[in-house]
């Protein structure tokens, strides 16, 4: 059975070249744009704005696969202007985060080939294992994982997931090599192998800037009216502010409780060790001192704990240094051990400094 993939939901998986020759034969990339009323450049500009104001991507209604993935090539050309690298982060986030809107829809043989283009190693189950998840009127419900994808693969993209149970190696069914996984677990992990890829190819784009530079002024429009840089500068702000000032005492409650519950031997949950993580690294803590607070968990393993904690530090994967969660969050996971908020702001980066 031939697989159709739509590219216009997964612009990555298609090549600049043969795309812009089946628009506009003989022309480049910046031909096409230098025209201010071109489509693929008020698309471009459109997904850019979105991204920065929404953090996703605009439906394309009304444009062909063709002028989504030209958008997309002509976005990351736009980053490369533009130069900032948080930008690009949040660009392959919001691409691989609709992607993943669309690949909870694609039948098993997409989903294959998707993984595939992708450069992993993964194929149907002949045989699929069905393991047990609920009782539900006496009669056992079983959930079927049709999907194998290499260990080595799996181990390779779900690093940053696995504090979750649901993704940890060892509540996986394992044989030959091979991890046997249900639907929304393989998506979840394509998600995080688009976002490592939009990142590639922005990172392997050899282009002549030069010739690009008419698009400058429109999207030095786009940055202001989002309030981009002024974003930038406030977190900055409060990062400096922060960052290698060490002081327990001036910790919020909510950090003082969870450091509390990890130097008695707690074992925390996912958000709780997120969130102490965040913290710590911000306020300028190395990965090594981080760890020590980890020690003494019930489940610590110092290889995984130490890859996890250098990607919540940016030190690993997209590069992305995360923020705790601010306060609102705090309290809707349970977290915040106090009525109202504390004095200083709606983070504990805030109201640690």
């Amino acid at each position: 059975m031939a697989v159709i993939i739509d590219y216009s939901n997964y612009p990555f998986l298609a090549d600049l070249d043969e795309t812009i020759n089946i628009l506009w034969p003989g022309l480049k990339l910046y031909n096409v744009l230098s025209d201010p009323d071109n489509r693929v450049r008020r698309r471009m500009l459109d997904i850019l704005r979105s991204i920065i104001s929404r953090n996703r991507i605009p439906e394309p209604r009304g444009y062909t696969s063709e002028e989504e993935i030209l958008a997309f090539y002509s976005l990351l050309i736009a980053l490369k202007i533009i130069g900032d690298r948080k930008l690009v982060v949040k660009t392959s986030i919001a691409y691989a985060k609709n992607a993943w809107y669309s690949l909870r829809r694609e039948p098993l043989n997409t989903l294959i080939e998707i993984g595939r283009m992708l450069g992993l190693d993964v194929k149907l189950s002949p045989n699929p294992p069905k393991i047990p998840v609920d009782v539900k009127k006496g009669v056992l419900i079983m959930e079927s994982k049709p999907l194998m994808i290499k260990v080595y693969d799996y181990l390779e993209y779900s690093g940053r997931l696995i504090s979750d149970p649901k993704y940890m190696l060892v509540n996986q069914i394992l044989h030959n090599g091979y991890v046997y996984l249900e639907r929304d677990v393989y998506t979840r992990i394509l998600e995080e192998v688009i976002t490592r890829r939009i990142t590639l190819i922005y990172d392997e784009l050899d282009i002549d800037m030069d010739k690009y530079m008419f698009l400058k002024g429109d999207l030095e429009k786009i940055l202001e009216e989002t309030g981009w840089y002024e974003k930038q500068s406030i977190a900055l702000e409060v990062e400096k502010a922060t960052s290698g000032v060490i002081d327990p005492e001036a910790y919020p409650p909510c950090i003082k409780k969870l450091i509390n519950r990890l130097v008695s031997g707690e074992n925390l949950g996912h958000h709780e060790r997120f969130t102490v993580a965040a913290f710590l690294a911000r306020i300028g803590l190395d990965v090594d001192s981080i760890l020590e607070y980890f020690k003494n968990t019930p489940d610590f393993n110092e290889k995984i704990a130490r890859y996890q904690i250098e990607h919540i530090a940016g030190l690993r994967g997209s590069r992305k240094k995360y923020l705790p969660y601010n306060c609102d969050t705090m309290k809707s996971y349970g977290l915040c051990p106090i009525e109202g908020y504390c004095e200083g702001g709606r983070n504990p980066l805030a109201v640690y400094k």
